[in-house]
């Protein structure tokens, strides 16, 4: 441009000033890639093709217009201070405005001006380049950037971004998941949330072995929280790009721990219960047995939508055919273009991944897609974002949805799983369709966007309704799009936990009668202990002193010199003493009258004593007060308790000295026995086969109270109970 400057000094002396104009014109016009045009007085005095064609005219229709009717009426102001700025030096670098066409278009402009003379005057020589390109790749970048903050925020689960084996970025779910702040896990390794440095070096090498030759990897693994505590995780990684550059990996982890725990005890159930058995798969029973379908109150046949490939646009369809077969297979792992017909009958350009997977034991296709239009005009400067934000919807296994003024612009495949909605028709729409009624979606709008407005996220159970009408129970975690709640512009991702919730429900039932059939079956050997030890203690006992009377009236008979009949008797005498002994010894144990006659505190204390002549245990009791007289339930529940504790303490304490103590405590009765043993150790109460403690658990929790059992290595253990209603008549 400095050259044309030159020769165009060099053409104003020249006497011709046509002949001037056309050597110019032709110098300039070789310029067809840039805006070249001379502005004399505001008037375009020249004009290059380039020039004319962003403001929809020809070179020849401009010459003689003033230049500032084609710049747009909000950047005019500024541009005149912009360009008397640089004509006057004090301004060296470009500016950028907005022009409009004589079609309207508005296209973007970075522009510079130099002064020169032209036919005997000043003009001003403008040089300029298109760049609205450009300014919607930045406006795109940043919105994209946004909406991938927002997105990673209303996941519930932890998320993380590896780059050589170090965090790079975490979000909020990392709290949740692990027990750590986001920024306290940055530049770190994941070496802090395996429990040994073994663990981590298998599981790293496993991780990025797998992601060397495919695109995701899942597993069930065992981790651990910042606190230590063991935990069980779905881990779903997905690498950044095409190749494992850098080792660059987003991962997401999922606390099943409950999950896994509910599964097992509800399944074990199923094995052996007559109670509703079904499993779930992408809206489909996978199995069910005729009680569960009447509990659940789900049918078998569900309705089937129109078939995915009628989105497609004609001219694509065989191609996403070709290609999705092949991903399948295993031997393509970059997700593949096509466009789509909207229900207007736009057009519109998709991404998408399908990966084979295995949901509980049977296979389907997992498809991910997202809205590239935008995207792919400023697909060069995208490239690595783009990756990412794949990488990160690839590993959301619920249901996410973008609002903008209340109404869906973006909805992943996992809508149509968690609530039988096709992506495609929810768009443009209001989220009303996922609720039950309409007092419902009113309720859960107003708390989600009242909550919005003064924090980041939101999260809530509710209840939800599919396509098909059933009720489902989901998990609600959204984010705002943004640093404030413009255009209410939001992320949501709902979550199904109804199989969760049934678990749960399932498992507190089958407790409750449980606990019920055992209360039962206690009651009823405590009646049959009562029976026997009555029948002993009435018919065997009296049978006895009848025999024992006889053998002394016998033995007064005999004759002094028949010594060896006189040794013969007092045996016999002997041996019916010892049998006497022990009828009393096994009717006493099976059930204490003094605990009927005499009350709690005397058979506590007549108890303790038979304990400790029989294991040489020292062992105190200690009644407040002495004359307390329980109920007949609370006495037989706290006498069994004792006798169940002694025995426990017998085996496995290595005590010398027990101590109990019977204490009215703020309406409660409450029994402890303390001993000086070894102390009973944490994994020893959570032994499953513990009956022992299960049946003092049990027992209480069936009269409404409450248990602890502790220990202390050497300083031995102490059990508490505590029960209420144990005054006077039944409990």
């Amino acid at each position: 441009m400095e050259s044309l400057r030159l020769e165009v000094m060099e053409y104003e002396k020249a006497e011709s000033e046509k002949l001037y104009e056309e050597k110019l014109y032709r110098s300039l016009a070789v310029t067809a890639e840039a805006g070249v045009y001379i502005i004399k007085d505001g008037i375009f005095r020249f004009v290059n093709q380039f020039t004319a064609s962003r403001l929809g005219c020809n070179p020849s229709e401009l010459i003689g217009k003033r230049a500032v009717d084609f710049v747009h009426p909000d950047d005019r102001e500024a541009v005149a201070k912009k360009a008397s700025d640089m004509l006057r030096g004090k301004r060296t670098l470009p500016y950028e405005f907005r022009t409009i066409g004589k079609d309207g278009a508005v296209h973007w402009i970075l522009e510079s001006v130099s002064p020169i003379e032209f036919g005997a005057g000043r003009a001003v020589l403008g040089q300029s380049m298109d760049i609205t390109k450009q300014v919607d790749s930045r406006t795109q970048l940043a919105r994209l950037e946004a909406l991938e903050a927002s997105i990673l925020e209303s996941i519930p689960h932890a998320v993380i971004g590896l780059k050589n084996r170090q965090i790079i970025f975490a979000n909020d779910g990392v709290e949740k998941v692990f027990g750590w702040k986001r920024a306290e896990v940055i530049g770190k390794s994941t070496r802090i949330f395996y429990r040994s440095k073994k663990e981590w070096a298998e599981g790293a090498d496993n991780l990025y072995r797998s992601l060397e030759t495919q695109k995701t990897f899942s597993a069930e693994v065992i981790r651990k929280k910042k606190d230590g505590t063991r935990i069980i995780c779905r881990l779903t990684a997905s690498r950044i790009g095409d190749a494992l550059v850098e080792r660059q990996v987003v991962i997401t982890y999922e606390d099943i721990t409950d999950q896994k725990a509910a599964e097992e005890v509800y399944m074990t159930m199923a094995e052996s219960s007559q109670v509703g058995v079904y499993v779930v798969h992408d809206g489909t029973f996978h199995y069910i047995n005729p009680i569960g379908a009447a509990y659940a109150g789900y049918r078998v046949d569900e309705l089937i939508g129109m078939s995915s490939m009628l989105l497609v646009h004609p001219d694509d369809r065989e191609l996403v055919a070709r290609r999705a077969k092949v991903m399948l297979r295993g031997k393509a792992k970059t997700p593949h273009v096509f466009r789509i017909l909207t229900k207007d009958g736009q057009d519109r350009w998709i991404m998408e991944t399908v990966t084979p997977i295995r949901f509980r034991g049977k296979k389907a296709i997992l498809g991910n897609s997202m809205d590239i239009t935008e995207q792919k005009e400023a697909q060069s400067k995208l490239a690595e974002l783009e990756a990412l934000e794949a990488s990160i919807l690839e590993s959301i296994p619920h249901a996410v949805i973008g609002l903008r003024d209340r109404k869906v612009f973006f909805a992943n495949d996992g809508v149509e799983k968690v609530f039988g909605w096709r992506p495609k028709e929810l768009i443009g729409q209001s989220t009303r369709a996922l609720y039950r009624c309409e007092d419902d979606f009113e309720v859960i709008t107003k708390l989600l966007y009242s909550t919005l407005e003064r924090r980041r996220t939101f999260t809530a159970e509710y209840p939800c309704r599919r396509k098909d009408g059933a009720e489902i129970q989901c998990m609600i975690s959204a984010a705002r799009i943004g640093e404030q709640l413009k255009q209410q512009s939001i992320v949501i991702t709902f979550e199904n936990i109804t199989y969760r919730k049934q678990f749960e429900k399932e498992i507190e039932l089958s407790r409750g009668r449980l606990r019920d059939l055992s209360m039962h079956l206690q009651t009823v050997r405590e009646k049959e202990r009562t029976r026997i030890a009555r029948e002993l203690h009435d018919e065997l006992g009296q049978l006895l002193t009848a025999l024992n009377t006889g053998i002394i009236l016998l033995k007064k008979k005999i004759p002094p010199e028949q010594t060896h009949l006189f040794e013969r008797t007092k045996s016999m005498k002997d041996l019916i003493d010892m049998t006497m002994q022990t009828v009393k010894r096994i009717y006493m144990d099976l059930r204490p009258g003094m605990l009927d006659h005499l009350g709690l505190p005397v058979a506590m204390d007549w108890q303790c004593q038979e304990f400790q002549k029989r294991t040489g245990i020292q062992c105190t009791v200690d009644v407040e007060p002495e004359d307390m007289e329980p109920n007949k339930d609370a006495s037989i529940t706290v006498f069994r308790i004792l006798q169940e504790t002694l025995t426990n303490v017998a085996k496995h304490s290595k005590a010398t000295r027990v101590n109990v103590s019977l204490r009215e405590v703020e309406d409660d009765l409450e029994l402890v026995v303390t001993d000086n043993g070894r102390g009973i150790r944490e994994e020893e109460l959570q032994k499953p086969k513990s009956f022992g403690l299960l049946g003092i658990r049990e027992r209480v929790d069936f009269r409404g109270g409450e248990v602890k059992i502790a220990g202390k290595k050497g300083k031995g253990t102490t059990v508490t109970v505590r029960m209420p209603n144990w005054k006077g008549g039944e409990a």
